[in-house]
């Protein structure tokens, strides 16, 4: 029964008059002011091209208070008005799906653009085994997908084919995201504020730890429950800090920053990763797409493989055949290990980051927002 009233309500929405004055944004299910739709609103608020837009942010209530500006304008998730928005907008950019702006979909007739939230090293969509049919429902559909290279572009549009991906409504471009960090690699007065923020002495090296979701496995890695002294000497003889978030998807992170000691930091959720990024010396990961935003300030990048070959054989799958061919950084299964590729092995993280970057042809030389204004500009002539 649901279904079908979703279905009727997104039909019944192509009759509304939209204008295309009005943008509207969303991401993480209405739970986060976050992702490419944040950073694109960003900067849609410093382009001249679109003064006259208004822009609009749907999410849940607790999301309010992260937004200062006030050219934007919030309305709560599922209201009256933000159904109205629904309605009335041409545009709408999303993180993960409609629901990142209401419960059910009354966008039909508007130019809905899928931004994603990472370059796909997990099989996703329909490449998913465990969610071969997502996107057969008639009231879910995308006008737009972007990629920022073209083997992004060909896992979207074997992802996202039953929303209607292809290689013709497919935008190469940089993820809005990665243009931040591209933006303010150097900003040294942001990097500082970011430090404050984090309560992290301005001198101190900063490891971040940032582990992907593992759909069929309970097992976890937190450095700050390991009672691991080799670790703690190692930091403090090299004035570093780690810095430590579990993914989303996982009720692990506390309510507030929680320093667990000098050595060790959990964020809240709150705290965006991208600002977070900005001030790491040395990132530590999985399978996360995390580290492909990472490549955009040239850094070392370590992929931690607590579990082994556990994820690959047992969760949703990875697109290449051979996984280790997707990693940006040497590989590592234990803290001794990490430790001392940490210390001897410096020289190996550039040709490592090379080697991703010539395989996959990640683009930072073009933005989304050029490409999506030339195609605005295309419809309107």
């Amino acid at each position: 029964m649901k279904t079908l009233i979703k279905k009727l309500l997104f039909a019944l929405s192509s009759l509304s008059l939209r204008s295309d004055k009005i943008f509207v944004f969303g991401a993480w299910f209405g739970k986060r002011f976050s992702d490419n739709p944040r950073y694109l609103l960003d900067e849609l608020l410093e382009s001249n091209k679109f003064k006259g837009i208004k822009l609009v942010w749907i999410g849940r209530k607790e999301v309010y208070s992260d937004i200062s500006d006030k050219r934007i304008v919030f309305v709560r998730r599922n209201s009256i008005k933000a159904l109205w928005y629904q309605l009335r907008a041409k545009y709408f950019f999303v993180s993960h799906g409609y629901q990142d702006i209401g419960s059910f979909s009354l966008l039909k007739g508007s130019v809905v653009v899928q931004l994603w939230h990472g370059f796909p090293i997990k099989r996703i969509g329909a490449d998913d085994p465990q969610n071969s049919g997502e996107g057969e429902e008639t009231y879910e559909e995308y006008q737009y997908f972007l990629a920022n290279s073209k083997v992004m572009a060909k896992r979207i549009q074997s992802a996202f084919k039953n929303y209607g991906a292809n290689e013709h409504n497919t935008i190469l471009a940089e993820q809005p995201r990665v243009d931040y960090l591209l933006k303010n690699q150097s900003n040294k007065t942001l990097k500082s504020k970011i430090k404050s923020k984090l309560r992290i002495p301005e001198d101190k090296k900063i490891l971040t730890y940032l582990p992907t979701f593992r759909d069929n496995t309970e097992d976890t890695f937190s450095f700050s429950k390991r009672n691991n002294e080799l670790l703690r000497h190692f930091l403090r003889a090299n004035n570093m800090v780690v810095l430590e978030r579990q993914h989303f998807a996982r009720d692990f992170t506390n309510e507030e920053i929680n320093i667990r000691g000098p050595e060790f930091t959990i964020l809240r959720e709150d705290i965006e990763v991208q600002d977070v990024l900005l001030v790491t010396d040395y990132l530590v990961t999985d399978f996360s797409s995390v580290y492909v935003d990472y490549l955009a300030l040239d850094r070392p990048i370590i992929h931690f493989l607590y579990d082994g070959e556990k994820f690959i054989e047992n969760d949703r799958g990875i697109y290449a055949k051979d996984p280790y061919l997707e990693f940006a950084g040497p590989v590592v299964y234990s803290v001794d290990e990490l430790i001392a590729t940490i210390s001897g092995h410096l020289g190996d993280f550039d040709s490592y980051r090379a080697d991703f970057v010539s395989r996959v042809e990640v683009l930072q030389q073009k933005t989304f927002l050029s490409q999506f204004s030339d195609i605005i500009a295309h419809k309107h002539e």
